[in-house]
């Protein structure tokens, strides 16, 4: 299963909102859409306003609506900083 998933970590000033295993990932970043799956090469970039929709392991779909921040992808995690964010 590990190299089906990778670690998903959403994190505001405030609090981490969202840290589980995940399969893939899609986010809006400055230069359009990002799809991120397991094994991605090292990536950092920033992020525009617009979802980010989750798939975990386990299939379950989640979406949040995130606005401008960042995102790193390195070493099987992705962590995101982000300033607001809200679960649809």
């Amino acid at each position: 299963m590990a190299d089906r998933t990778f670690n998903l970590d959403v994190i505001t000033p405030e609090k981490v909102v969202y840290s589980n295993e995940v399969e893939a990932i899609i986010v809006h970043g400055t230069d359009g859409y990002l799809g991120i799956l397991p094994q991605h090469a090292p990536l950092i970039t920033t992020l525009e306003p617009g979802p980010l929709d989750i798939t975990e392991s386990d299939e379950k779909k989640i979406t949040f609506s995130l606005n401008r921040g960042f995102m790193e992808v390195r070493e099987n995690k992705v962590v995101i900083l982000i300033d607001t964010v809200e679960k649809q």
